[in-house]
């Protein structure tokens, strides 16, 4: 059957350039063939959208007709039938379940827990001192994940957590692709350290459902799983075989998707001020007004910081956390003139959509006021773009369940932070992204501690540069009203 061109190159090479740097291959693929592409990857055949409006055709409005791609089958080896990797009705009665405790006045109760993580975390930085700043985020955000999700104090034990996660994370960056099925059939030391990641994970989490389950019901949502466990509302699964089991899918998908997402949008937020710091003069400006004392931050401040949010946006559109969507479709779709067959497997990549130019104004710069109105507020949207082309927790049915969990947690932390500090990257050291479950520094992230003086902050900008930053002299914006931003 005809099928749309594709990336030329036999199978076994279209594979080892997708292994070598997956996010880049799908941009090339985007470059080459803007809208829809064919490719033959691990003997089956892969769909490659590349527009936004193909993307919102499919995954939204066609969004029944899929189901999720071998990927998200992978993780259920290791987290079960979790939120991330369940589907159907049980999906969506976990969703419906767990959605409450992620929105309205429940983000604004964890507001303190955030901000109280985050001093927690920074009251052992010292000025020069050298730290890994993945990690330090990790072990911030699991901290944050466990008392505000699960009731329970996990700052003694979040660098242990956070690292273990990071080797499940580090042990899924090869086998996350298409083709990948035999990496989790061979046995080899990578897979090993995969499982014994997992094993440890396994047994910690068990450990904090027992400790929960020994106090009081509370707000908090491993109270809530536990509860609708005991009613019976959590085993219809077919997968889980003991309530305790139904409940440790979903922690264990928490804790990782919970903490994953929001330690990697804040690391790279870091990378990018230090590599750009008239952005970082421009996000301090604002800090410096806004933040006398980091430790009254509140939800109520959120409105308060559209530059923080901003910064924020910007890290997520050049490294999304989740960087890559896969479906299979369940039955013949017409997609952009082309028949796709069922049980062909769809993807798309954030990462190439968020760094299209044509949607994007110097699309691989760092350039966080391009979310800053006229008004000097935050713009949720792009006027004029297409409405997928910005989706760093994905879009349709199975958009990311704790978005406002993580935009609220992303802000306050850097705005906690970074009232005070201004890290330095470490001479000599590369970081690279790395493409696992979400879009990582691999290799971690060195850095060099240092304080932030507001004293010292240059009083104005250079010439050329004020119109991308508003408020410093002049407009930021494009004067063309239709052109990209």
């Amino acid at each position: 059957m005809a099928r749309p061109p594709g990336p030329p190159g036999a199978l076994l090479y279209a594979g080892l350039a997708l292994r070598r740097d997956p996010p880049a291959y799908f941009l090339r693929i985007a470059r080459r063939h803007p809208r829809l592409a064919h490719l033959r990857l691990g003997g089956e055949h892969v769909y490659v959208l590349s527009h936004p409006d193909l993307v919102h055709e499919l995954f939204v409005t066609r969004g029944r007709d899929l189901r999720k791609g071998r990927t998200l089958e992978r993780i259920r080896i290791l987290l079960g039938e979790g939120l991330l990797t369940s589907e159907g009705e049980w999906h969506r009665s976990q969703r419906r379940l767990i959605q409450p405790a992620l929105q309205g006045d429940r983000l604004r109760a964890y507001a303190p827990v955030m901000v109280r993580a985050a001093l927690d975390r920074a009251a052992g930085w010292r000025d020069g001192r050298q730290v890994d700043l993945a990690r330090e985020m990790s072990a911030l955000t699991v901290a944050v994940v466990g008392e505000a999700l699960f009731g329970t104090d996990l700052r003694d034990r979040s660098a242990e957590v956070a690292d273990a996660l990071g080797e499940l994370m580090d042990g899924f960056s090869r086998r996350m692709l298409p083709g990948a099925d035999l990496l989790l059939s061979v046995p080899t030391r990578g897979r090993a350290r995969l499982f014994a990641a997992a094993d440890r994970l396994d047994a910690l989490v068990r450990t904090m459902i027992a400790e929960r389950r020994g106090r009081p019901p509370g707000p908090d949502l491993l109270s809530t799983l536990l509860e609708a466990a005991a009613d019976g509302n959590g085993t219809g699964n077919g997968a889980a075989t003991d309530a305790d089991t139904v409940v440790r899918d979903e922690v264990m998908t928490l804790l990782l998707a919970g903490h994953e997402t929001t330690a990697s949008a804040l690391s790279w937020a870091w990378w990018l001020l230090d590599r750009n710091p008239v952005a970082a003069t421009w996000l301090h400006a604002e800090l410096d007004a806004v933040v006398t004392d980091p430790a009254r931050l509140t939800y109520a401040d959120l409105d308060r910081l559209p530059r923080t949010r901003a910064v924020l946006a910007e890290a997520m559109r050049l490294y999304p956390p989740s960087w890559i969507l896969g479906r299979r479709t369940l039955t013949d779709v017409e997609l952009d003139g082309w028949t796709l067959p069922a049980g062909s497997l769809c993807v798309t990549s954030q990462y190439a959509l968020h760094r299209d130019p044509r949607f994007w104004a110097a699309p691989d710069a760092f350039a966080p006021a391009r979310w800053i109105g006229s008004d000097g507020a935050f713009g949720e949207g792009v006027p004029g773009q297409p409405r997928a082309a910005y989706l760093p927790f994905g879009v349709g049915a199975r958009i990311c369940v704790g978005l406002g969990f993580a935009w609220t947690e992303g802000v306050l932390v850097l705005a906690t932070l970074a009232r005070r500090w201004a890290p330095q990257a470490v001479p000599g050291h590369r970081v690279r992204p790395q493409a696992a479950v979400t879009l990582r520094p691999g290799g971690g992230m060195p850095v060099v501690l240092r304080e932030h003086s507001p004293e010292h902050s240059p009083r104005h900008f250079p010439g050329h540069l004020r119109r991308h930053f508003p408020g410093t002299g002049q407009d930021h914006r494009e004067r063309d009203p239709d052109g990209p931003r």
